[in-house]
């Protein structure tokens, strides 16, 4: 099995991402193996700390999306409370776009979410039209879509009128935000906003190069989603 590999840029330690790495490890049965960016490594995922050197005014340190970037496997980047870095919350929130890397997306948060034994949320953020604007698109579609891909998967359906990064800035009752990679326009907004939003660790899954590394889905016994409007 590859190794979680923990990403150290500079010569100070993220005790937050190092914390993360190691407790994900022990979950998965798997080595912990500790790089800089520049080495060459194999790794089932890739955790960084959310600052460092170059760090924007936003906090995100200017290694981050250059790594995420060139990775071939899922990545996270460790930031918000002690609580949700712990784990404390039970909660792992998929933000879906309505894009097609959406599935996967959702494929990699059930897994999060029943490892950890978390109660999984599927969120959409769609804001409110401008008011002389008379049409207002139907966004459920995004979530119903959702609900299909998910299957049997118990989860929680959320539908907020937002703009992603005010959406996701309200998550503070979650230990784990899955986003896609940003390979299309609206999912690359919502990774972007999780990035420098989220208050709390953002998974940022890969593409299909990234199904070697995860099975079969053991799902829990059959539960109607809940739709829910904020």
């Amino acid at each position: 099995m590859e190794p979680v590999v923990l990403i150290q840029d500079g010569p100070g330690r993220d005790e937050n991402a190092l914390r993360w790495a190691a407790a994900h490890a022990r979950l998965v049965g798997a080595g912990l193996e500790i790089h800089h960016p520049r080495d060459d490594f194999r790794a089932q995922l890739v955790v960084v700390g959310y600052r460092g050197p170059g760090s924007s005014a936003l906090g995100l340190g200017g290694h981050v999306l250059p790594l995420l970037a060139t990775t071939h496997c899922d990545a996270v980047v460790v930031r918000g409370t002690p609580a949700a870095v712990d784990g404390r919350h039970r909660h792992v929130t998929a933000l879906v776009s309505g894009g097609s890397g959406d599935g996967r997306v959702l494929r990699h948060a059930a897994d999060f979410a029943r490892r950890r034994g978390a109660v999984l949320r599927v969120l959409h953020a769609a804001p409110q039209p401008p008011a002389r604007c008379a049409a207002d698109p139907d966004h459920s579609y995004v979530l119903d879509r959702a609900a299909a891909a998910l299957g049997t998967v118990a989860h929680h359906a959320v539908l907020v009128r937002a703009q992603p990064h005010e959406a996701i800035a309200r998550c503070t009752d979650t230990d784990l935000v899955v986003v896609g990679s940003g390979d299309s326009h609206d999912s690359g907004t919502v990774t972007k906003a999780a990035l420098h939003h989220a208050p709390c660790p953002v998974l940022v899954v890969h593409g299909p190069v990234l199904e070697q590394h995860h099975g079969r889905i053991v799902v829990p016994a059959p539960r109607r989603p809940v739709h829910s409007q904020a």
